[in-house]
C-alpha cells in the first residue's frame, strides 16, 4: 500500500510518515461513510495526527513537491479503501472481496503499465521478486479484510503504523537515507494520536 510516484521522488521515511496518516482519515471519515460515532477522543486523535502531519511535511512552496502530494493523496485513498472494505464485509465473504479486488487491480495494473504502449514483461531476474511482492500483497489484503470483518475500521487502521519504524530502518540501511529529526518527531506525534485511539477503543471494550 505504497504510492510508487512518492517513493521515486521522496525519502522512504517521509513517504511512510505521510501515508501513515491513513488511520487519522479513517477516524474522520468513518462517521460519514460507516455511521460510526465520532467520540471526543477520536476527534482529539485526529487533531493530534494532523499536527504530526504538519511537523513531518512542513509544507511550504519549497517542500511541496510531487512526492509529498502523492504520498498525502495515497493516505486518503487507502483510508477510503479500508472503509469501503469494511462495508463490504457486512454482506460479502472474504473470498469474494479478495477475488474482485485482485481482478480489478489486474485490469487497472495492465492499463497503468501499458498506457504508453510499452509493457515491460518480467525477466528471469525480476519474476521471483514480482511473485513475492504479489503474494505478500495478497496475504496483506487477506489479513486486513479478516480484521475489518471483526473489528472497527478505525481500530484496524491504527496497527498500520508498525511499518513506519521498520521502513525507516530499511531506508537507512539499504538506501542511505538518514532519518530526518522532524520526520522522527512528527512520526512520534502521529503515533501518539494513533495510540490514543487504540487506548480509547480498548477502554470502551472493557466497559462494555
Amino acid at each position: 500500500m505504497i504510492s510508487a510516484p512518492a517513493i521515486a521522488a521522496t525519502p522512504l521515511a517521509l513517504v511512510f510518515s505521510l501515508e501513515f496518516t491513513s488511520p487519522i482519515w479513517v477516524i474522520v471519515l468513518s462517521p460519514i461513510l460507516l455511521g460510526d460515532r465520532l467520540t471526543p477522543l477520536r476527534a482529539l486523535a485526529a487533531l493530534i495526527g494532523f499536527l504530526g502531519i504538519l511537523v513531518v511535511a512542513r509544507p511550504s512552496p519549497e517542500t511541496l513537491d510531487s512526492g509529498v502530494i502523492s504520498a498525502a493523496s495515497a493516505a486518503v485513498f487507502f483510508a477510503l479503501t479500508m472503509i469501503f472494505t469494511k462495508r463490504l464485509t457486512r454482506t460479502q465473504s472474504i473470498g469474494c472481496i479478495l477475488f474482485w479486488l485482485t481482478l480489478m487491480q489486474l485490469g487497472m495494473g495492465i492499463i497503468a503499465a501499458g498506457y504508453d504502449g510499452d509493457i515491460a514483461l518480467p525477466t528471469v531476474q525480476t519474476a521471483p521478486w514480482l511473485l513475492l511482492v504479489g503474494a505478500a500483497g495478497l496475504l496483506a489484503h487477506f489479513c486486513v479484510t479478516n480484521a475489518l470483518a471483526i473489528a472497527p475500521a478505525a481500530l484496524v487502521a491504527t496497527f498500520d503504523f508498525v511499518r513506519l519504524p521498520t521502513i525507516a530502518v530499511i531506508g537507512m540501511l539499504f538506501y542511505s537515507e538518514a532519518p530526518d529529526i522532524w520526520v522522527a518527531i512528527g512520526a512520534l506525534v502521529i503515533f501518539g494520536a494513533i495510540y490514543l485511539n487504540i487506548w480509547a477503543e480498548s477502554r470502551k471494550n472493557r466497559v462494555a
